[in-house]
């Protein structure tokens, strides 16, 4: 891929419902295959709360606030699957704005798909990752 390729980010947000849109498409400059360094003695297991209460239907995926969680330029984000919640998968964690890996970024929504009826409340563990600092080689 060269640099002069147009790449397009999908923002999927349940507040673009509201306004008849189920997703947005926006263009990026700036993302290249980078190099990274990462640095594996210094790896953060950090649990993923969920920060509000929401209802879930059978099979139903959500995005849910999520306290946030710092994660530095070039820094690489890899779920646990140890320490999970019973009645679903998160998916991801991120924000409803596109950051690149150059950036420091604050996670604070994870998509989450629930096996069952229930709701997901405050302070309920939705997941881990683990968060591996990085530098551009």
């Amino acid at each position: 891929m060269k640099m002069t390729d147009k790449i397009y980010v999908i923002s999927c947000s349940q507040d673009l419902a509201s306004m008849g849109l189920d997703r947005k498409r926006s263009a990026v400059e700036g993302m290249e295959e980078t190099n990274l360094s990462l640095d594996w003695s210094t790896v953060r297991l950090i649990p993923v709360i969920a920060d509000e209460k929401v209802k879930f239907q059978v099979g139903e995926t959500l995005i849910v606030s999520i306290k946030p969680i710092e994660i530095p330029a070039y820094s690489t984000v890899i779920q646990s699957f140890y320490g999970t919640n019973g009645m679903g998968h998160m998916f991801c964690i991120g924000c409803l704005t596109f950051k690149t890996h150059a950036d420091d970024r604050v996670a604070d929504k994870a998509m989450f798909q629930s096996r069952v009826k229930a709701p997901v409340m405050k302070g309920d563990l939705l997941g881990q990752v683990l968060i591996v600092p990085g530098k551009k080689k």
